[in-house]
């Protein structure tokens, strides 16, 4: 009798976790992006000859937050710069769908926002429109910063996903001025990176 509870219990949790897990994904790990500009435009060449130098990428965060098809990303980059430091960071929201099992496909949109901090412990807060400060009007900043895009694509290895990046800016699109002539990517202004990250679940 009190293997058949146990048996019971176990299946009731097991059930809403695997549910669970359908529905809502978070997956956290780590991301590079080579500096240089990657247009895929074809007017351009693709610079691969610098990719093989590490000073050539900057480093940082990836975080996934995946109900259902809909995904929020968090993307967080340090660079070193001559007279400082610079951390940048991406928020996009938008889809991403589960492909023949082992591949993930996602497009997102979002602001980006800097942080550069000089060698004297100064900091500025950088967004698409300038510089953010105690007077800023944090809602009107958002619905009038140039969005960019991301697109992601993972390999899915059980627990691990692996995959490439590409963010790229609109042509200035904006939610505050709705110009849809603008909303097209920028592929002059790609940017190439690479993710590996954990899904708990």
């Amino acid at each position: 009798m009190k293997k058949s509870i146990l048996a019971l219990l176990i299946v009731l949790l097991l059930v809403p976790t695997g549910l669970f897990a359908g529905i809502f994904n978070l997956s956290l790990g780590v991301t590079a992006q080579y500096k240089e500009p990657f247009p895929i435009d074809g007017e351009e060449p693709i610079p691969f000859e610098g990719m093989a130098e590490l000073e050539n990428w900057a480093f940082g965060g990836d975080i996934r937050m995946r109900l259902f098809f809909v995904e929020l990303d968090v993307a967080a980059l340090y660079t070193k710069l001559d007279d400082g430091h610079l951390i940048s960071g991406l928020v996009t929201a938008g889809v991403s769908f589960d492909l023949l099992g082992f591949l993930r496909i996602g497009l997102g949109m979002g602001p980006r926002i800097g942080v550069a901090i000089d060698d004297d412990g100064e900091t500025k807060v950088w967004g698409p429109k300038g510089e953010i400060d105690g007077d800023t009007d944090f809602g009107e900043a958002f619905m009038n910063a140039p969005m960019t895009y991301r697109l992601t694509t993972d390999f899915k290895l059980g627990s691990i996903l692996i995959g490439l990046n590409y963010t790229v800016d609109s042509n200035e699109f904006t939610f505050g001025e709705l110009d849809f002539a603008k909303l097209a990517p920028d592929f002059k202004k790609g940017a190439m990176g690479v993710s590996v990250l954990y899904s708990f679940f």
